[in-house]
């Protein structure tokens, strides 16, 4: 499984990261919605993973991007799981109305991101 990581937070990010790769994931983590987006766009991957609150971008700009370079290319939409330290209800259905299928907020619990991102991998329709 390929992932992309898109987390500031140098500590968050390399311990994501390595959870991730523990797992059996080949991860490609990156500090900013640019070169998230990037990598993402280059990749492919089966899940992208974006912390929102990033320097310059934000994971709403990330989002809006794969998600046009998706269905101009009329790809498979690679799962998208948005992080953030709001636990408000208007974070989460702004995420899902701008192309996140899956929100969770920080800490994330290691146990439940994995759960999360199998169970969505697993359910994701590739034609």
């Amino acid at each position: 499984m390929r992932i992309v990581l898109i987390e500031d937070d140098p500590e968050s990010r390399a311990s994501l990261q390595m959870l991730l790769e523990e797992e059996g994931a080949d991860v490609i983590a990156v500090p900013d919605a640019e070169d998230g987006a990037q990598a993402a766009i280059e990749h492919l991957p089966d899940a992208v993973i974006c912390d929102l609150d990033l320097p310059e971008m934000d994971g709403f700009y990330l989002i809006q991007r794969l998600r046009d370079h998706e269905i101009r290319g009329n790809l498979p939409p690679s799962v998208a799981i948005a992080l953030t330290g709001h636990g408000g209800e208007e974070y989460r259905l702004r995420s899902i109305g701008e192309g996140f299928q899956h929100f969770m907020t920080k800490p994330v619990h290691p146990d439940e991101l994995v759960t999360l991102i199998q169970d969505a991998v697993g359910a994701r329709v590739v034609t």
